[in-house]
């Protein structure tokens, strides 16, 4: 599993010092969005949430006392650009940090190591991080279920020694995580040639047009896509009442059924604590 286990901790410090434990997530079809929420309610304190699905139009300052749970779904292996823009707005003054990257079941790559970077540019201490998976957004026939009983397990276990980690915390040590998998220079994004569309479901609600991240979707025609500008998030496909939405074509079925045979073996969470 990877835990690195959390020895010496400060049990002197009061849990009535402590004040916020900031969700910041980016999580169009919400998986992302699930797996922070539990970390968030295993800690049992305090709890605001950012969503920055559909941008982060102001700023947020975090103060060192505070804790940031910063959650992404991996694109291709990376951070989704949406996210980077959004995260560039939340500085913190030495405030300690767990990251979280979902990804579906193929690889997280370089994406838990450029979050690591992105928060420490932004004057946030990682004390933690963790990778940990759930049923693909556009291969839904990928890692079913997930997370199951199992994953929750681990989840539920990384949250309980993250909050015992932040009781630790002292801005005015060093904390360094272990090496955090991932390479230089990251790897190069890539989308496939294929966007979700509509079918003969679609009452025009729309739902999809307000929701989408990027605007790809034209409120004249919401049962088309503009492959330029949509990012293969699924959000259309997870938020349409009608059940409407899907990805389709002949170019996506057949990479689907190379895809999903060749990502069946299971992966498991893999997480990163600091060591104090």
């Amino acid at each position: 599993m990877g835990f690195v286990f959390i020895c010496n901790f400060n049990t002197d410090y009061k849990t009535t010092d402590m004040k916020n434990i900031h969700l910041i997530y980016f999580s169009p079809s919400l998986s992302t969005r699930k797996i922070i929420r539990k970390i968030g309610k295993e800690m049992g304190a305090t709890i605001k949430e950012h969503d920055v699905t559909m941008g982060f139009p102001n700023t947020l300052n975090i103060e060192s006392h505070d804790l940031v749970i910063f959650g992404i779904p991996v694109y291709a292996g990376r951070v989704p650009q949406l996210a980077v823009d959004a995260f560039e707005k939340i500085k913190g003054d030495k405030a300690p940090a767990v990251l979280v990257c979902v990804y579906g079941n193929r690889n997280y790559d370089d994406a838990l190591l450029e979050l690591k970077d992105i928060s420490e540019a932004n004057g946030f201490v990682p004390i933690a991080a963790g990778a940990f998976i759930a049923r693909h957004s556009i291969f839904p026939d990928v890692a079913v279920g997930r997370p199951d009983k199992e994953d929750k397990q681990e989840i539920q276990k990384f949250a309980q020694e993250c909050f015992r980690l932040y009781q630790s915390y002292d801005k005015n040590k060093q904390y360094s995580l272990p090496d955090v998998k991932g390479n230089y220079p990251y790897r190069e994004p890539t989308q496939g040639g294929y966007v979700p569309t509509g079918d003969d479901r679609c009452d025009d609600c729309g739902t999809c047009v307000s929701q989408c991240p990027t605007s790809a979707i034209p409120r004249s025609n919401p049962k088309v896509t503009n492959m330029d500008l949509c990012i293969r998030c699924a959000r259309c496909i997870t938020l349409c009442p009608e059940h409407s939405r899907a990805f389709r074509g002949e170019l996506y079925e057949t990479v689907k059924a190379k895809f999903a045979p060749l990502m069946a073996a299971r992966k498991e969470p893999e997480v990163y604590m600091c060591k104090i």
